[in-house]
């Protein structure tokens, strides 16, 4: 998962306010909105092992979350 420098600026703030509902917010709307977009067919960021109709490529050619590879 990556994150923009608009993101990563109001991560750094959360961490060093110890910003406790800031950072479920941010769990809430970054974090989680990517995870549930990451799992739509076609990402590149989904379980290799998980079988998916209708992807116009062969997955297994991809890398798995986590490679380095």
């Amino acid at each position: 998962m990556s994150i923009n420098e608009q993101e990563r600026m109001e991560l750094e703030r959360i961490v060093m306010d110890e910003d406790r509902d800031a950072a479920l917010a941010y769990i809430h709307d970054v974090v989680y909105a990517k995870v549930k977009e990451s799992e739509k067919p076609g990402s590149c960021f989904h379980d290799v092992d998980k079988p998916i109709d209708e992807v116009p490529r062969d997955i297994r050619r991809h890398k798995k979350l986590g490679s380095f590879d």
